[in-house]
C-alpha cells in the first residue's frame, strides 16, 4: 500500500542537475530505470552487488558509473563516502531495511532522497520530451497505472512535431524583432502560425517546409504594413 501523502505539499520544480550527483543503490530493472532518466542530465553512480545486462550497456555508453559493492555488509564509513557530495540519493533496492539505511545517511550528508517504494522528499515523475517542450505526470505514487495511462494519453497528442514548432516559434521571433516593432504585432503573428493547420502538417514533412510556410505568412503581414 502506498504511504499517505496528504501531509506532504509537492511543487513541480524544473531543476538544472549539471554538474549535480545523483546516486541510485541497486543495480536492478528499477535502478536501470532510473540511471537511463538521470543519465541525460547529471553524473550517475550506480552501486549494487550486481547489475543487469542493460545497466552495464548504458555505463559503457552514457554518464553512468558502475560501482561494485555488497550493500548487506557495506560499513559506515563507505556509505558516507558513497552519499558525499550528492544532490540526490535514491535507495532502489528490493530490501526495505537496507534501503532505510541509505535514506538515512543520504539525510545526513544534506541530499535529497527519493525512496522508489513510498513517497519522500522528491517525487520523480514520468517524462515526456519533445524538443524544447518538457512534461511531468506523477500521481505520487497513488497510482502508477493512472500515471501510465496519462502519458500514453498526452502522447498520443503532443506529437513530435511540438519541438519542432517550439524551434520554429523561437526562429520566428528573433526574426520579427528585427522587422516589426509592435510587440502586440509580433505576438499576434506568432500565435497565427501556432494556430495554423498547414504549419503543423508541414511539421509532419520537414522542419523546413513548415518553416517556409511560417515564413509566408511574416513576410504577408510585413508586406500588408507596408
Amino acid at each position: 500500500m502506498a504511504e499517505q501523502t496528504d501531509s506532504r505539499s509537492y511543487l513541480p520544480l524544473f531543476i538544472d542537475l549539471s554538474d549535480r550527483k545523483v546516486v541510485i543503490f541497486g543495480g536492478g530493472p528499477v535502478g536501470l530505470r532510473k540511471a537511463s532518466l538521470f543519465s541525460d542530465y547529471a553524473h550517475t553512480i550506480v552501486v549494487s552487488a550486481d547489475f543487469v545486462p542493460e545497466l552495464k550497456d548504458l555505463s559503457s555508453s552514457s554518464s553512468v558509473e558502475l560501482v561494485s559493492m555488497d550493500l548487506l555488509s557495506v560499513s559506515d564509513e563507505k556509505l558516507e563516502e558513497l552519499v558525499m557530495g550528492a544532490f540526490l540519493i535514491i535507495p532502489a533496492t528490493n530490501i526495505a531495511e537496507l534501503n532505510d539505511r541509505i535514506k538515512e545517511f543520504g539525510r545526513r550528508s544534506g541530499a535529497l532522497v527519493n525512496r522508489v517504494d513510498m513517497a519522500d522528499d522528491v517525487v520523480i515523475p514520468s517524462v515526456i520530451k519533445r524538443g524544447g517542450l518538457t512534461i511531468g505526470i506523477s500521481t505520487l505514487g497513488s497510482s502508477p497505472a493512472v500515471s501510465k495511462y496519462t502519458r500514453k494519453k498526452i502522447e498520443n497528442v503532443i506529437t513530435p512535431q511540438y519541438g519542432d514548432m517550439i524551434k520554429l516559434q523561437d526562429e520566428v521571433r528573433n526574426l520579427l524583432k528585427g522587422k516589426v516593432a509592435e510587440q502586440k504585432t509580433r505576438k499576434a503573428i506568432l500565435w497565427e502560425i501556432l494556430e495554423d493547420r498547414s504549419v503543423w502538417e508541414a511539421l509532419e514533412v520537414s522542419y523546413e517546409k513548415g518553416y517556409k510556410i511560417a515564413s509566408d505568412i511574416v513576410q504577408e503581414h510585413i508586406s500588408k504594413k507596408g
